[in-house]
């Protein structure tokens, strides 16, 4: 298991002053794509960015941040599909939560290579005994002032080598005398990008009155925009404004 680097600590610095000090702009100066279950996460999560649910008439690489919410792996735009190894490698951040239509389960063995976790089963969305959240590295960033409650669904996953473990399942698993693990939250870097995998259903989750969900989801999507070098292209002005000029 990796342990969070100084890096990653002076982040949680950072997005603590990006939250605090970063001004509402007209137009946002970060984007963030979300993809599936998008009813978690408020359009105003975070000052200075926008979210959008569609690539509209962007490029992949110009958005801070994709988060990819129990959407099968078949259900994304073709684009990104085919783009999220180059998104990364230009320094993108991406979130990918659990549920019955993710990882193993969802057809993401297509990239299993960019996960923070290893896919164990084809289909992988289990029902276990709720138990309790264990924290691996409570002071990352993602996790200031978040309590968890108990867990009984998320896709069962193993920990992947190099992977930063954040948090895990109290119970996981045995047999033949061996403990299997299962990781709930993992980070690792891929290219000059981020990949944060929650392997619970992040929406589900929120609406079944988690106290800290909130507070989870705003500390997410801060650090993952900060971290991120991603800006939309500037776009020409309306015609309307030329016209203005002659």
């Amino acid at each position: 298991m990796s342990r969070i680097s100084p890096i990653r600590a002076l982040v949680g610095v950072l997005v603590g002053l990006y939250l605090s000090l970063y001004p509402a702009a007209a137009g946002a100066a970060k984007l963030i794509l979300a993809l599936g279950d998008d009813s978690y996460i408020p359009s105003n999560a975070i000052q200075g960015a926008e979210v959008k649910k569609e690539l509209g008439e962007y490029e992949l690489v110009e958005f801070a941040v994709v988060i990819l919410s129990n959407v099968s792996y078949g259900g994304l735009p073709g684009a990104v599909q085919g783009g999220l190894s180059e998104y990364l490698g230009r320094g993108g951040s991406l979130l990918i939560t659990g549920g019955p239509n993710a990882y193993g389960s969802g057809g993401y063995q297509a990239v299993a290579d960019l996960l923070p976790f290893e896919i164990r089963a084809p289909q992988d969305w289990r029902a276990v005994p709720f138990k309790a959240v264990t924290p691996l590295q409570p002071g990352h960033p993602i996790m200031e002032g978040v309590t968890f409650h108990t867990m009984g669904t998320f896709n069962d996953l193993n920990p992947r080598a190099g992977a930063v473990e954040i948090a895990r399942y109290a119970g996981g698993k045995t047999a033949a005398g061996a403990r299997y693990e299962s990781p709930l939250i993992a980070e690792r870097r891929e290219g000059k990008g981020t990949v944060v995998g929650i392997a619970f259903d992040l929406g589900q989750e929120v609406r079944s009155g988690w106290a800290g969900g909130a507070r989870f989801v705003r500390n997410l999507v801060a650090y993952l925009v900060a971290l991120s070098p991603l800006e939309p292209k500037p776009r020409e002005q309306e015609s309307g404004g030329d016209e203005r000029r002659k």
